[in-house]
């Protein structure tokens, strides 16, 4: 299951990058187009933009699965580990609960603003904020992902009787492919 994963992880990681690349690009074609050709494309920032729309929420899909993500960890010093195991629980499960309404409501609002065009390119609306449901659904993806490790931390912490001290989570989807491969 891990490398199946690690496929959509590669094809939104690949996707960021080519954003990244493209928003490069345009902006550095629109520079020397504005001050040496003193003629730039109209069409040129609005690009910029969708990539940069794109990119930026689909990176926090990638962030999610990494673990990588902002964070308040003070708490995890204050409280017991059951109980901080239970908010980690739950942060997941509101994590995965919002990126199934950026999905529904996403979607809503894309087919809303499909209406409108976006000035300069002359495409719909639709295609900038057709970002929002595709994020949500990488998110959804990586947070199944991290609840699946999650159940299986615990449910071997439990047989085992032992803690794992282990948090990152790419190396707990390693952990867990090697045993299953060894079995």
């Amino acid at each position: 299951m891990t490398k199946f994963f690690d496929k959509v992880y590669l094809f939104f990681m690949t996707f960021c990058k080519l954003c990244f690349i493209g928003m490069v690009a345009i902006t550095s074609y629109v520079v020397f187009g504005r001050y040496v050709l003193r003629s730039s494309p109209t069409w040129g920032e609005p690009v910029v933009l969708m990539c940069m729309v794109y990119m930026s929420l689909i990176s926090a899909a990638l962030a999610i699965r990494k673990d990588t993500h902002i964070r308040m960890t003070i708490i995890d010093f204050l409280l017991p580990e059951k109980v901080v195991n239970v908010m980690k629980g739950a942060a997941q499960i509101c994590i995965f609960a919002f990126s199934i309404f950026m999905m529904i409501y996403g979607w809503r609002f894309s087919m809303l603003a499909g209406r409108n065009l976006i000035t300069g390119v002359g495409i719909r609306s639709m295609w900038l904020y057709l970002s929002v449901p595709m994020a949500g659904a990488a998110m959804c993806l990586m947070e199944i992902e991290r609840l699946l490790n999650f159940i299986h931390r615990h449910r071997n912490k439990d047989l085992s009787g032992s803690p794992t001290n282990n948090t990152d989570n790419t190396q707990q989807s390693a952990v867990i492919q090697g045993k299953e491969e060894t079995a």
